[in-house]
C-alpha cells in the first residue's frame, strides 16, 4: 500500500493506494463506529466488499437519480437513528454521485463527521473524490447544494475499475483527458502515445494515470481550495457540460460524457474566437476523438443548454463564465456578456456534430 499525504485548508487528507479490493479494511480507522453509504451495484459486482461491512449500511440503488436533498435527509435519518456521534465516521463507497452525496451528508450531520471515501469508479478515483467539493442536485441544476469539506482519508484501488463496463470506464476517462489538455504537451503526448494501453485498461498504466491525475488536481487545489483562482480552470468544459446534463435531468447522462461534448465545445468556441492555436486545437481534438463515447442518447438544444449555463453556480452575475484555452497547458477564464453570440455558436455545433 502506498500513502500520500497533502494539505488543504489546513487539514492533513490522507490518498492510500491499495491493490486489492480485500485489503481495503486494513486502512479503516480503529476507533469510533463506522457508517457506510455504499453504491448497491459496488457490492453485487464485487461481493468481497460485503466481508468488509458492518450492519451500519445505506444502500445507494441508482446514485445519479438519489443525488438529492430528499437522500439526504435519509441519509441523516440513518445516522441519528444508529447513534452516529461527531467521533465516528462516513464512509462513502462508490462513484462520484454517491461519494458527492455521502460527503454532503457527512459534512452537515452535526456540523461535520469524520469522512472517508472510497471511489469505486475511475471518474471517483480521478475527480470527485478529490478536492472537498461535495454536493447534491436541486430541481434540475447540478450540485446546486453542497459544501467544501475534506475527506480524512481517500482510498483508491483500481482493482474496482476491472468490473466497470466500457461507458463507464470512459465517464472516468474524460476528467484524465482534461487534466491533460490544461496542463502541458507532454501529457497529451504520453497520453496520445498510448491509446491502445489506455483502452486495454493496462494496469500499470493505468494506475499510472491515475496517479497522475490526482497529482495534477491535488497540486491545483492545494494551492486554490475554495476555488477563487486556478482551481477555476478545472472546470474546463464543465461550464458546457452542466447545461448539457441539466436539460438531461429526466434521462440521467454520464458525467464524463458530457464534459467530453462540453471540452469539444470549448476548444471549437476558443478557435472560434481566435484565443487557441491550430496545432492544440487539432491535437486536442485528435485526444478526444479516439475513444469510442456513446453519445447517441444524449439531448442536446441549444436554447435550453444555454439557459442552464445562465444558471450556472461558476457565474457571478455579470455574464458566463467559461474556461477556454490558448493552447495545450494554457487554460484561461473567460466571462461572455453576449448570450447571442454563444447561441449562434451552440446552434452552430449541434447541426455539424456527430
Amino acid at each position: 500500500m502506498k500513502k500520500i499525504i497533502f494539505k488543504n485548508q489546513e487539514q492533513e487528507v490522507e490518498i492510500l493506494y491499495q491493490k486489492e479490493i480485500s485489503k481495503i479494511s486494513e486502512s479503516f480507522p480503529e476507533h469510533g463506529k463506522m457508517f457506510f453509504v455504499c453504491d448497491e451495484r459496488v457490492l453485487e459486482k464485487n461481493p468481497q466488499m460485503n466481508k468488509l461491512l458492518n450492519e451500519n449500511v445505506y444502500l445507494v440503488k441508482s446514485p445519479e437519480k438519489e443525488k438529492d436533498l430528499k437522500s439526504t435527509i435519509r441519509i441523516l435519518k440513518f445516522l441519528k437513528d444508529n447513534g452516529c456521534n461527531r467521533n465516528d465516521h462516513l464512509i462513502a463507497i462508490g462513484g462520484g454521485a454517491t461519494t458527492d452525496l455521502g460527503g454532503f451528508a457527512s459534512s452537515i450531520y452535526m456540523r461535520g463527521i469524520n469522512l472517508i471515501i472510497i471511489p469505486t469508479s475511475l471518474l471517483g478515483q480521478v475527480d470527485a473524490s478529490v478536492g472537498g467539493k461535495t454536493g447534491v442536485n436541486f430541481e434540475s441544476y447540478k450540485n446546486l447544494v453542497g459544501s467544501f469539506f475534506n475527506p480524512k482519508k481517500i482510498i483508491v484501488c483500481t482493482n474496482f475499475l476491472e468490473s466497470l463496463d466500457e461507458q463507464e470506464y470512459l465517464n472516468g476517462l474524460a476528467e484524465i483527458l482534461k487534466h491533460a489538455i490544461i496542463t502541458s504537451d507532454n501529457d497529451v503526448d504520453t497520453l496520445l502515445k498510448n491509446i491502445e494501453k489506455i483502452t486495454s485498461r493496462d494496469n500499470d498504466f493505468l494506475e499510472e494515470q491515475t496517479k497522475r491525475s490526482i497529482e495534477i488536481k491535488t497540486k491545483i487545489v492545494t494551492e486554490d481550495f475554495l476555488e477563487t483562482e486556478q482551481r477555476k480552470f478545472l472546470n474546463f468544459g464543465h461550464t458546457f457540460a452542466h447545461g448539457i446534463e441539466s436539460i438531461n435531468q429526466n434521462n440521467p447522462i454520464l458525467h464524463g460524457h458530457a464534459v467530453i461534448i462540453g471540452m469539444k465545445m470549448a476548444l471549437e468556441f476558443s478557435y472560434q474566437e481566435k484565443f487557441l492555436d491550430e496545432e492544440s486545437f487539432t491535437k486536442s481534438k485528435n485526444l478526444l476523438n479516439s475513444f469510442k463515447y456513446n453519445l447517441s442518447d444524449i439531448e442536446l438544444d441549444a436554447d435550453k443548454i444555454l439557459s442552464a449555463m445562465e444558471l450556472d453556480k461558476k457565474n457571478d452575475g455579470n455574464g458566463i463564465n467559461l474556461v477556454l484555452l490558448k493552447k495545450i497547458g494554457v487554460p484561461f477564464l473567460s466571462k461572455s456578456n453576449e448570450p447571442n453570440k454563444i447561441l449562434k455558436f451552440l446552434i452552430n455545433f449541434i447541426d455539424n456534430f456527430e
